[in-house]
């Protein structure tokens, strides 16, 4: 049987290390609207979509390092999403940075989750392959730290949603043909 999905990719542009999560969550919503008026089921935001790209310095101070993660999903910050997307039967897939207490440890990740139309999260995957290096490097203009600030996640998993199966992959773990071989040999969750 066959079915059409209809998907937009949203373009955020640059986000400032000064943009407030209120700012770029306003932003989203604005993208979610649009896509909902060109007729659209899904929405695809970026790889760290409320958040400048942070990986880019070298932090040390935890605080000013904490305020780049969502310790929920929803929040506070970002339960307007979920609410919007509910009331107006689109479904969205966001990546954030997680900050995650996991028997008692406090564990990182880069995240991502995908959203069904009733606003409800269907499925949450954490990227495997963190590209870049783990230390200070300051001879670098920018730096790309994703190993300081996250830790691999474990698993590629598929779930039944939008009428088929659907696999998430951010960035690098796209590179390596053990993501769609793993996707590929699972039943949906």
């Amino acid at each position: 049987m066959s079915r059409l999905v209809h998907v937009a990719a949203a373009q955020l542009g640059p986000i400032q290390r000064s943009d407030s999560r209120r700012d770029v969550v306003a932003r989203l919503l604005a993208h979610l609207h649009h896509a909902h008026e060109m007729g659209c089921h899904l929405v695809v935001f970026p790889e760290l979509a409320l958040t400048t790209f942070f990986p880019r310095w070298f932090m040390e101070d935890p605080e000013e390092l904490n305020a780049f993660y969502e310790r929920e999903m929803p929040g506070p910050e970002t339960r307007i999403l979920f609410d919007t997307a509910a009331r107006l039967g689109i479904g969205f897939y966001l990546g954030y940075a997680e900050l995650a207490v996991e028997q008692g440890v406090e564990r990182r990740y880069n995240t991502a989750i995908l959203v069904g139309r009733d606003g409800k999260i269907i499925g949450k995957y954490r990227k495997v392959h963190l590209p870049g290096h783990d230390q200070h490097e300051p001879w670098r203009a920018f730096q790309h730290l994703e190993k300081r600030y996250f830790e691999p996640g474990d698993d590629f998993g598929v779930w039944q949603a939008f009428g088929g199966v659907m696999g998430m992959a951010l960035c690098n773990d796209r590179r390596w043909s053990e993501t769609y071989r793993v996707m590929g040999l699972q039943a949906p969750r």
